[in-house]
């Protein structure tokens, strides 16, 4: 079947949905995108990284907006707890080129690229059949068409189990607190200059990362991400994210407690800031795939294979799987010798991701050093085992 003038659906409509939406308007197809929330993505405030090398490449090809207002930082500063100090004791500095930008801003930025009646909000996708002649959609439990092909973007994927039936997603043991709030909240008080900074605070199972990011309203936020212990029973569904407005009282006086016990002062103080409707969890999980495209089915950002948040790649993962869908229906006519080049060029590279994420986990977070006791050279040394032989957009170059 002949790509330009197609029929194409979106099964998720974030970031990844709507840069494989944008990526297949201009191939030519005609794009309707289904995203089962409904006006819930608009105000995700949470802070994501781009590796710095990567940022102005997607910009040229349109898929970030030249206008987005983001920071720069060029290292990761690694501190942790330490008697007598507010802010604890700088362990090493680690070159790590970033963007520091909003998960909201980037999706806008796409999102404003498809128009509005081919973007559908609360619109479910329960059902996803393969046909000779196409693939069929059920949504919300009704006949929604066929189309010549199908992108899964959808994260906790409808689709992933049609094309790689065989992929299970592994719960690590660990989860992911998050928050953020205005900057200026609390900025009557003591402040830290390293909270303009890129910083990280390790301790004994876990570490937290602090950063700013811009906002909306051309102010700032203060975002942060501790990865560490979750008692399984603060997951109200059982290993599954738990959004904002969801974290229960219980759950925040755990993290409370255990800021306490393990940060700095300047840093414990900063996650204390953060309102419980702004906190949220997420397990995380491990999942690799034998294909991204089956028939006329294809998988893209976590749909596909999923990375750890530890390798900073879930935006930039899902927009190279963009381009790469881009680049395979402009070099070919037929759904058929496309998506073979998409499952080439995206497979091993997802899994790949996965892979470094698992490395990195085992390295923070499930044995992680002792931090109090690391010496400049121990930290170099624990470096060097965090990296080599790994490869990452945030090298230096």
């Amino acid at each position: 079947m002949l790509i330009r003038r197609s029929r194409v659906a979106v099964v998720g409509g974030s970031i990844a949905g709507c840069a494989a939406a944008v990526a297949l308007a201009r191939a030519g197809c005609e794009v309707t995108v289904f995203e089962r929330s409904r006006g819930g993505l608009r105000d995700r405030g949470a802070g994501i990284t781009l590796p710095a090398s990567l940022h102005d490449e997607l910009v040229d090809a349109g898929y970030l907006d030249p206008g987005m207002r983001v920071l720069r930082r060029p290292e990761l500063i690694w501190l942790t707890r330490a008697e007598r100090s507010t802010d604890g004791r700088v362990v090493g500095r680690q070159p790590y080129p970033s963007i520091m930008a909003s998960w909201a801003l980037v999706w806008r930025g796409l999102r404003d690229q498809v128009p509005d009646r081919d973007y559908h909000e609360g619109a479910t996708v329960t059902d996803v059949r393969q046909r000779e002649d196409g693939v069929g959609l059920w949504v919300d439990g009704r006949p929604a068409g066929t189309y010549a092909a199908v992108v899964g973007a959808d994260g906790y994927s409808a689709v992933r189990p049609v094309v790689a039936p065989e992929a299970e997603v592994r719960y690590a043991g660990y989860g992911l607190w998050r928050g953020d709030y205005p900057a200026e909240r609390g900025a009557d008080g003591a402040r830290s200059p390293l909270l303009d900074d890129f910083a990280a605070v390790g301790f004994r199972g876990g570490h937290a990362v602090f950063y700013r990011i811009p906002d909306a309203a051309g102010g700032f936020r203060q975002n942060w991400a501790l990865y560490g212990s979750v008692p399984y029973d603060l997951y109200p569904d059982g290993a599954a994210p738990v959004p904002r407005g969801r974290v229960t009282e219980t759950a925040a006086a755990y993290l409370d407690a255990l800021v306490a016990r393990e940060l700095p002062p300047t840093w414990a103080d900063a996650v204390r800031r953060t309102e419980r409707r702004e906190l949220s969890i997420n397990p995380m999980y491990d999942t690799t795939v034998s294909r991204y495209a089956k028939g006329a089915l294809l998988l893209a950002g976590d749909a596909g294979a999923i990375a750890r948040p530890h390798t900073g790649a879930g935006a930039v993962k899902a927009i190279q799987d963009a381009r790469a869908l881009e680049r395979a229906c402009q070099e070919h006519e037929t759904w058929a010798e496309a998506l073979a080049a998409f499952d080439a060029a995206r497979r091993d590279a997802g899994n790949a991701l996965t892979a470094l994420g698992k490395h990195l986990g085992r390295m923070r977070v499930e044995d992680s050093p002792d931090w109090s006791t690391l010496t400049p050279a121990d930290f170099e040394s624990w470096l060097h085992a965090n990296t080599h032989g790994w490869q990452s957009a945030y090298d230096p170059a």
